[in-house]
């Protein structure tokens, strides 16, 4: 059954790589590795302010109460890829049918090694090494019906642990997003996101996406546990463009998580986090924005959950043509059993091009990542990543990263980890890749893995090309 599950899934991605050959073409540079593609490069000329949304007017519209045609939409309410930081491009593939189309297809071979210090022999992680097999897939439906734009992602992982087919390792991410356009000035945004992942982080995309020009990051957790995790979070969106340069906006938000084999929480496994946050943007040139934000959120039990406030204030910075800089610093209040108290947030975000090569920092400092860790408290992230194009098919990576929790309300736990890759584009869009990773974990709740973990892996990977 395995075979011929991966018989289909080689044809399949055979006919890729057939149907994408005829439109190679003479390529900068190969095409991005994995979490690389939403971590572009900055632009050799100044970015538009919100350059996929509707174009601008003139600064005189702006004492206009009855704009006439619609203003730019603000950078809260972009699509955006599962996972990622930066807008969706609109890609230029033979995969399409109509709005519907295929954005990347990976078969990967991996083997792994697992030192565990705790004795701890939950799920995948009873056993000291192991053979898998990964096919995964984005397939994405976008469609535009007049000032409405819908917008439907998929992302299906299986995993094959030591040649059986288990739906056990069978890892989704659903994404949906709508963006009403009400009138020239307010846009109505709803989006919706359930991931379920049978197991934690099997195969990590260990890195933290980061976007200096809209100020923004997507951490995704490092760590490794034994058990299943559902995610579910809602948001519904309201702005209103003061101005083309700047906007203000309302979001309701409720999320939902559960884990089977908790991480770092006290509290049951079920948790919920619900609230709002009200956003502030400014353009204030085509090089540098301001933004302010205030969030309030519950965490924890309905009607018996944390509180905690929010308040940031950030600046995105384009020095030069290859050098982007975005910073917000803030605060946050958190209900510890000892009384509120109030903690330092912020994050950085920065990315330079120098010739063939990219450097992207981020460190992130705030409310855990909920989606990742269903947890609470405060928590850090600081991760670094390195790309070299050594020719116009061979690329090089590099990344590394931390994090930990820094609440006393919470279990301690820790992650470390460093991985490389290096790829060879057979086409513009369809690349060979090898990679390896090391992760060290620590901690004191007996679910988490605590220990080392290594993993290499290669295989092909096939990806649309952004159109331009």
């Amino acid at each position: 059954m395995a075979w011929q599950f991966f018989s289909k899934g080689l044809t399949i991605l055979g006919l890729a790589v057939i149907l994408s050959a005829p439109s190679a073409r003479a390529q900068s540079g190969p095409p991005a590795s994995q979490g690389q593609e939403q971590q572009q490069p900055p632009p050799d000329k100044p970015a538009e302010p919100n350059p996929s949304g509707p174009p601008q007017q003139s600064p005189d519209s702006s004492t206009d109460s009855n704009a006439k045609s619609p203003l730019p939409l603000p950078p809260e309410l972009e699509v955006r890829p599962i996972g990622s930081s930066a807008p969706m491009p609109t890609y230029d593939t033979l995969l399409r049918w109509g709005p519907l189309y295929v954005q990347e297809v990976e078969l990967l071979q991996s083997y792994d090694r697992i030192s565990n210090t705790t004795g701890t022999n939950i799920g995948i992680f009873n056993q000291g090494s192991f053979n898998s097999t990964i096919l995964r897939a984005t397939i994405v439906y976008d469609k535009p019906v007049r000032q409405n734009r819908i917008t439907i992602q998929y992302s299906p992982r299986l995993t094959v642990i030591n040649g059986q087919v288990n739906g056990d390792f069978l890892n989704q991410t659903v994404r949906f997003d709508w963006i009403q356009q009400l009138s020239p000035r307010w846009t109505l945004g709803i989006s919706n996101s359930v991931g379920y992942f049978s197991v934690r982080n099997l195969y990590g995309d260990y890195f933290l996406d980061v976007n200096a020009v809209t100020g923004t990051s997507v951490p995704t957790s490092i760590l490794n546990a034994g058990g299943s995790w559902l995610n579910v979070d809602t948001t519904a969106n309201f702005a209103y463009a003061l101005s083309p340069t700047s906007s203000l906006s309302v979001a309701p938000f409720f999320g939902y998580g559960r884990v089977t084999g908790q991480v770092n929480a006290l509290s049951a496994n079920a948790e919920y986090q619900y609230g709002g946050q009200v956003v502030w943007n400014k353009q204030l040139s085509p090089f540098r924005s301001i933004r302010a934000d205030y969030s309030y959120r519950v965490v924890g039990d309905l009607g018996n959950g944390v509180p905690y406030n929010n308040g940031d204030l950030g600046i995105s910075q384009q020095l030069g043509p290859s050098t982007v800089l975005g910073v917000t610093v803030g605060v946050l209040s958190e209900g510890f059993l000892t009384g509120t108290q109030w903690a330092f947030s912020g994050s950085v975000q920065a990315s330079r091009k120098v010739g063939r090569s990219t450097i992207s920092i981020g460190y992130y400092r705030g409310l855990p990542l909920f989606s990742e860790l269903n947890s609470q408290g405060v928590a850090q992230r600081a991760d670094a990543n390195f790309r070299l194009n050594m020719s116009e098919r061979w690329y090089w990576t590099v990344e590394g990263g931390y994090e930990d929790s820094l609440s006393s309300r919470v279990i301690g736990v820790s992650g470390k980890y460093v991985s490389t890759e290096l790829g060879y584009s057979l086409t513009p869009q369809v690349s060979l890749l090898v990679s390896y990773a090391h992760l060290i974990q620590a901690g004191t709740y007996p679910s988490l893995l605590v220990g080392t973990r290594d993993y290499a892996l290669g295989g092909i990977r096939w990806t649309a090309r952004p159109a331009k």
